[in-house]
Parts: C-alpha cells; sequence; structure tokens
C-alpha cells in the first residue's frame, strides 16, 4: 500500500503506546517515519523495526530548542518533513481538589505546549519549502467530553483542539497550502492508561470500567486510532482541515 507514498512523517511520542502505532501504519502506508521522543532505546528499537525509511529523533515537545534540534537534525540526516503529528502526551489523574499548580503547569505545557510549537515549527518548516503539508492533533475524547478526575488533562486536549482550529484558520487565511485536524481516540490500552488501571484499588474492575464508556463495549485499539491518523495525512484528506474525528467506540455520541 502506499497512500502515503514520497511523504516524510514526524511522529511525537513515538516510542510507545498510540504513537507508536502511527508510526508503524505510516511506514506501511510508504512513508519515511521520524519516530520522535525522549525514550533513546526504545525509540532507536522502533526505527530499526521499520527499516532503512525509518529514523529515531530525540525530542522532548514541552522545550522550544529540543523542537529546534529535532528540526535540524530532520533537515540535516532525513529530510523535509511533509507531515507532522503531535502525538505526544502525558497524563496525571486528578481534579480540581487535588491538581497541584505544577502538576496542571507541566501537563499544560507538554500536551498543548507540545502541540503549539510543534505547529509553529512545522508551518515554518513547510512554508519555507514552498510546499503542502499536513498536520495531526492526536487528542483525547477528554477534549469535549471530560470527567471530574481529567481536568489537567482535559483541559490540555480542549486546548489542543483549539489550537487545531485556529492553526487551520491561519493556514488558510495565510494562503498556505497546509492543513491542521485533530483525532479523538477513546481510551486505548498504552503505557500511559496502564499507567492509570494499575494505580487503582482493583486493576480488573478499572479496566472494565474504561471499557463501559465506549457503547460498542470495548477498549480502542492503537491501530484503529492510527488508520485515521493516515486518512488526514494523506492526499484523500485534501480539503479537510480545522476539523477532528473521534475514534471512540460511540463515546462522544452517548
Amino acid at each position: 500500500m502506499s497512500r502515503l507514498a514520497n511523504k516524510t512523517v514526524l511522529v511525537t511520542g513515538a516510542t510507545s503506546g498510540i504513537g507508536a502505532e502511527v508510526a508503524r501504519v505510516c511506514a506501511e502506508e510508504g512513508a519515511k517515519v521520524a519516530v520522535a521522543g525522549r525514550n533513546h532505546h526504545r525509540g532507536e528499537a522502533i526505527a530499526a523495526e521499520l527499516g532503512p525509511q525509518a529514523m529515531f529523533v530525540p525530542l522532548d515537545v514541552s522545550r522550544e530548542s529540543s523542537w529546534q534540534a529535532a528540526f535540524g537534525q530532520l533537515k540535516q540526516d532525513f529530510g523535509d518533513v511533509d507531515v507532522l503529528v503531535n502525538n505526544a502526551g502525558i497524563m496525571t489523574p486528578g481534579g480540581v481538589a487535588d491538581t497541584s499548580v505544577a502538576t496542571f503547569q507541566q501537563t499544560m505545557m507538554t500536551n498543548a505546549g507540545g502541540v503549539f510549537l510543534g505547529c509553529q515549527y512545522a508551518i515554518a518548516h513547510m512554508v519555507s519549502r514552498g510546499a503542502r503539508g499536513s498536520i495531526i492533533n492526536v487528542l483525547s475524547t477528554t477534549a469535549v467530553k471530560t470527567s471530574a478526575w481529567t481536568l489537567a488533562y482535559g483541559a490540555s486536549k480542549a486546548a489542543s483542539l483549539s489550537i487545531a482550529k485556529s492553526v487551520a484558520l491561519h493556514c488558510a487565511e495565510s494562503g498556505y497550502d497546509i492543513r491542521c485536524n485533530a483525532v479523538l481516540p477513546g481510551v486505548v490500552m498504552t503505557p500511559m492508561v496502564e499507567g492509570v488501571v494499575s494505580a487503582a484499588p482493583d486493576r480488573e474492575a478499572a479496566l472494565a470500567q474504561l471499557a463501559t464508556q465506549h457503547p460498542i463495549g470495548r477498549m480502542l485499539e492503537a491501530r484503529e486510532v492510527a488508520r485515521a491518523v493516515v486518512y488526514f495525512a494523506s492526499d484523500e484528506s485534501s480539503g479537510v482541515t480545522g476539523t477532528h474525528f473521534a475514534v471512540d467506540g460511540g463515546m462522544t455520541a452517548a
């Protein structure tokens, strides 16, 4: 398959979970893939798994200097970026009474700040080439339907959804052939989710409760999310910008 042939895709948070699966599916669809993240060991392993069309790029999305270094390395060693997938994120469960200022600030700067910086650097890179491009923010259903215990996380994802719309309008109004959209996954069994359920008094009960949030009655798979990302990354969605697509088993419809 070659829906992403001749495209170079940068995936943040690609060393595990949804990001790793997005990297795999993009490679299967013919793209060159930059596997970006903070964990060198896992990142190098995934890039090696994908073969010569992939490379690992160290990236802390919350630091502007790290974005500068990443794009510099890509331009020198890998080529121009056609697609950015802003996937990196962190989560610390908590409500308004037990979320510290430090946790709130770290969550917002990583999840929303990382999306902002990614969009800013990707647009500058794409415009300098005079090329078309696509930016996809992989967020969460909490962007539109949060809960008491996802205060900081939900706020950061809602902010990132707003950023996607603002970026899409900016590019359209500026005459740039750059699109920006978002994918909102439901609950997928990732290391981040595993950390949440493992902290619960009864892990199996917590898993069952999470699954019941989806009207289809099961957890989502990372590959299901990755397929939606591929659609936004490909030319199939050439007229689509400033919108979002929920891969949530009906969660936001209920």
